[in-house]
Parts: structure tokens; C-alpha cells; sequence
């Protein structure tokens, strides 16, 4: 059995008064009335049943025993934190939690989905909220703190975000299965920056990459709001797409397009951006360690 304790009010008033040498002493530095402290020594030494200090008209003086108890009332103070510090984290994690991903267009088509189900499986607490725009509209969603982690395509760093790279995202020059270029080894750059081409509307992460590694283009065949308008829009107007990888596989399978090879290579990174300066959510981080692990596979 464990003795019964005195309140932990009552043995930080034993420690002060140990520590000041005299109750008034420590009242004042306590900022407390003397006779409150006063109280809470004796009811200490009551509930201890041991008589911890020695009064006297010359001041105040622990006794033998209460030498032994003061002795042990530091570490139990510091385990008592302790104690307090945990519950609360417990009490943290058993509520439900909110994060707020805010994603650009194209990551939202192809990779969101999947990592926002593997990441409910690992914490089914936190609720995801995701908002999505182009590159640049999601890197200022997370600068003005309406969300608390950003997911790009390349696009252009801001002084006020961190980015953190999660995983390549391939370009690829991706035609009809009937159209012209199908069988060819390779396209020139002159041929991609003289060809009507199907692209993402001006402003998104993928046509930004295109327009800087080909320079001026024709005019399109065809300009789109999202990704999968894009990749029907390759078929239905029959003309060429420089597009993800991984977003035309699935045509290529089925035999509806191909994947043709260019003397140009249009690279960019899917990166985390969280707010400079800003304390990260855990969930947060998480949500990034996640996602790039889902990279690493791939």
C-alpha cells in the first residue's frame, strides 16, 4: 500500500519554506499570504504524519524525519509533472483532429487519393479536409495559413515556405495510338515547339515546365482546367500531350495511346510545402513522411 500524499500544493509549500528557511520568507516569495502557507505546511505534516519542521521563536529548523521527506519531494514533483504532462498528451490524442491539405490539381487527380487513405488507415483521428488549385494558388493557401501543409508540382519557391521534395513526377509526350508520332523513336524539340499540342491551362505547374524547357508553343490544340480533361481531350481532338506518366498508363495498357520518346526531358518534383517560421502540426509531418514513402516505392 501506498501512504496517503499530501496534496502537490502542499508539498511545493514544504519545499519553499525548506528552500526560504522561515514561512515568511517564502510566502513573499511566493507572492502568497503567510498564513495560507502556514496552513499548507501543517496540513502536509498531517497528512504525512511526520513532523517536518521545528518552529521556534528564532525561525523555522527541519527536523531529523523531515529532512528524509523534503529529501524525496523533488523527485516526486518532477514524476507528478510528468504524470500531468501525459495525461494531457493522452487526452490530445484521443481527440478528434483536423488537417487541412491543400493540393495542386494534378496531385489531387493521381496521388492524393491513395495517400490519403493509407494515411486514415495509420490515424484514424485526424479528419482531412483537402482544398486544390494550381501550384501557385496552393502555395498561397499555405502561406496565409488556410491550410496547414501544401502539396506541388514544381512551379516557383516562395521566400516565406519551405518545400520539401516527396517524390519525381515524369512528363511524357503521349499521343493517340493512331496518330503519326506513334511509332516514331524520338520527337525533336523543334517538332514538339512547332506542334499544336493538347496542354493544362496557363498558370498550372505542368504547363509552366513545358513552356520553360521548349519555349513559345504553337497554339494548342487544346487548353484544360484538370488533368483527366486533359488526358480525354488527347483522344477525342486526336493531337499529342505532354502529360504525367503515370496519368496515361492506363490508356497505354489498353492500347488507346502511346508513350513516345523526346530530345527534351520535362522534369519536376511533387514537394510539401508548410509555412516559414510556422510550428508544423504533427499530423502534418506525418502526412509528408507518408507521402514520401508512397515515392520511395514508386
Amino acid at each position: 500500500m501506498y501512504p496517503k500524499l499530501p496534496a502537490i500544493t502542499d508539498l511545493e509549500a514544504l519545499l519553499a519554506v525548506s528552500r526560504a528557511g522561515s514561512i515568511s520568507r517564502a510566502a513573499r516569495d511566493m507572492g502568497m499570504n503567510q498564513q495560507t502557507l502556514s496552513t499548507r505546511v501543517s496540513r502536509a505534516e498531517q497528512v504525512l504524519g511526520v513532523t517536518v519542521f521545528e518552529r521556534s521563536p528564532y525561525g523555522i529548523k527541519a527536523t531529523k524525519s523531515g529532512e528524509v521527506v523534503l529529501e524525496a519531494v523533488p523527485a516526486l514533483l518532477t514524476a507528478c509533472a510528468d504524470f500531468a504532462h501525459n495525461v494531457e498528451q493522452a487526452r490530445a490524442d484521443n481527440l478528434a483532429r483536423h488537417l487541412t491539405v491543400a493540393v495542386s490539381n494534378t496531385v489531387a487527380e493521381i496521388h492524393y487519393p491513395v495517400w490519403a487513405a493509407a494515411f486514415r488507415d495509420a490515424h484514424p483521428k485526424v479528419k482531412l479536409t483537402m482544398v486544390h488549385g494550381n501550384s501557385q494558388d496552393v502555395r498561397e493557401l499555405v502561406a496565409t495559413g488556410i491550410a496547414e501543409l501544401g502539396i506541388v508540382e514544381g512551379g516557383t519557391p516562395r521566400h516565406d515556405l519551405i518545400e520539401t521534395v516527396l517524390c519525381p513526377d515524369e512528363l511524357v509526350l503521349a499521343v493517340p495510338a493512331h496518330y503519326l508520332w506513334a511509332n516514331r523513336e524520338s520527337v525533336s524539340r523543334e517538332e514538339l515547339r512547332a506542334t499544336p499540342l493538347i496542354v493544362r491551362e496557363p498558370g498550372s505547374g505542368t504547363r509552366r515546365v513545358i513552356e520553360e524547357e521548349l519555349g513559345e508553343l504553337a497554339d494548342p490544340a487544346g487548353e484544360f482546367g484538370s488533368l483527366s480533361a486533359q488526358r480525354a481531350g488527347m483522344i477525342a481532338l486526336g493531337a499529342p500531350a505532354i502529360i504525367p506518366r503515370s496519368a496515361v498508363l492506363d490508356q497505354v495498357a489498353l492500347g488507346a495511346a502511346a508513350i513516345v520518346a523526346t530530345e527534351v526531358a520535362f522534369e519536376r518534383s511533387i514537394s510539401a510545402v508548410v509555412r516559414r517560421g510556422a510550428t508544423v502540426p504533427k499530423d502534418a509531418t506525418a502526412f509528408t513522411r507518408l507521402a514520401k514513402s508512397f515515392g520511395a516505392l514508386s
